[in-house]
């Protein structure tokens, strides 16, 4: 996808396209459990391979809140070091996503759907106190074999420049015939990968992530509300398992990131996690607790500052 937008001497991107549609401006979020519940009521779309609509949502003027970034890093296990952690522009973007994936022209139901990977993109170093603007729109298909994969593309601009850019990539299962180009895992197993640590996750973990991310999906709350969407035990976020991993592989200051995520099999409440990493590199896997089964693979490395974030192209 050419962009030829001129960068900053930060290394972020300024402009916006002239060709992106207009975004649809949210100024009160509705409450969480209004979003699920629009999520549960969207269980009536048929499994059917459609292009996705030009849908965009954005939120003006988003506060970097110290006490908010400070309580979330504290769970996630990042130091004053880290700075704002890399990871805490998607949690503030992820009520548009909510609202984009049950909006009644999105064609998939958000029931079924499996988180399976998420690129972040840092270009700027961030401070508490910030202002972003956060905008979130539709982005490409990939046919699965499972089904249908859609990506959501998020991007945080403070003023006009671009400072930080996520895709985070869902499959909803049972799709035929799925539009897009084959999707294909980037990360592979690596047997050079050694343990550097072992975690043990408490059962209640799943509802203090949410009450600092504002993520309420059941799955994540309770045994009773698991079992009900066919999970035995509660399972924690796929985000708070790679933040971890983050705050435990990245330096300190670390600056112009370029992160990759792919998730793999649920990590269980209570559970124990073992993570393993490359020491020649940024290479990373959070493992049961044998080190047997991935329940992510992950990526990090310097992006260069020329780099330039994805954004869809709609022209």
């Amino acid at each position: 996808m050419p962009n030829d937008r001129p960068h900053d001497p930060s290394g972020a991107v300024s402009s916006r396209p002239a060709h992106e549609p207009s975004a649809t401006n949210v100024t009160h979020l509705p409450h969480p459990l209004h979003l699920y519940l629009r999520a549960l009521l969207s269980s009536r779309k048929p499994a059917l391979a459609q292009p996705l609509p030009p849908l965009a949502f954005e939120r003006r003027d988003v506060v970097l809140d110290a006490n908010d970034i400070a309580r979330y890093a504290r769970l996630c296990g990042f130091s004053e070091a880290h700075g704002i952690p890399p990871t805490w522009p998607h949690l503030l973007a992820f009520p548009l996503h909510m609202l984009l994936m049950t909006d009644r022209a999105f064609p998939f139901a958000m029931l079924g759907m499996v988180h399976l990977a998420n690129r972040i993109r840092a270009h700027a170093t961030l401070a508490a106190g910030d202002r972003l603007d956060l905008d979130v729109r539709c982005g490409p298909l990939f046919a699965h074999d499972k089904g249908q994969v859609f990506t959501v593309l998020t991007t945080a601009r403070r003023g006009a420049t671009i400072v930080w850019t996520g895709e985070s990539l869902y499959l909803r299962t049972g799709v035929r015939d799925a539009l897009g180009e084959p999707f294909r895992a980037e990360l592979r197993a690596n047997a050079t990968l050694a343990k550097t640590a072992t975690w043990e996750v408490p059962g209640d973990l799943g509802r203090r992530y949410a009450r600092v991310s504002g993520d309420y999906n059941p799955i994540h709350l309770w045994p009773i509300t698991a079992r009900l969407f066919g999970f035995p035990r509660p399972i924690i976020h796929g985000m708070w398992s790679f933040a971890r991993s983050l705050a435990a592989v990245l330096p300190a200051r670390a600056q112009h990131l370029d992160l990759l995520v792919e998730f793999k099999t649920p990590l269980r409440l209570p559970g124990e996690a073992t993570l393993w990493c490359d020491p020649e590199g940024g290479l990373f896997e959070l493992r049961d607790a044998a080190g047997t089964v991935p329940h992510l693979r992950g990526r990090w490395q310097a992006a260069p500052i020329s780099s330039t974030p994805l954004e869809p192209d709609l022209s």
